[in-house]
């Protein structure tokens, strides 16, 4: 169910679709935390910069937490997939050694 939502950024207004309500709320949460970067940035003295100056420094460091999250999963994915592995050699031994 599609809905057409609006979305404030940075004092921007976006006109947005929405997929779902779940999209919706993904949406609202993202141009939050873009706001909330900005406020942070402002108050770290970074006042005299324009509005774009902000977004991209908004945008880089939210795409760099982005990005140290993407590889902190990838790494617990092949620690998951070592885990797997060793546990089927486990069995392995264990069916191996019940005959």
């Amino acid at each position: 169910m599609e809905r057409s939502i609006t979305i404030r950024v940075a004092g921007y207004m976006f006109s947005l679709t929405a997929a779902s309500p779940e999209h919706e709320e993904v949406l609202r949460k993202a141009a939050g935390i873009v706001n909330e970067k900005i406020e942070r940035l402002q108050e770290k003295n970074f006042t005299g910069k324009g509005t774009e100056e902000l977004l991209m420094l908004a945008a880089l460091t939210i795409s760099t937490g982005y990005v140290m999250q993407t590889r902190k999963i990838e790494r617990m994915e092949r620690e998951i997939e070592g885990l797997h592995k060793e546990i089927e050699g486990y069995l392995d031994n264990i069916d191996k050694y019940s005959r």
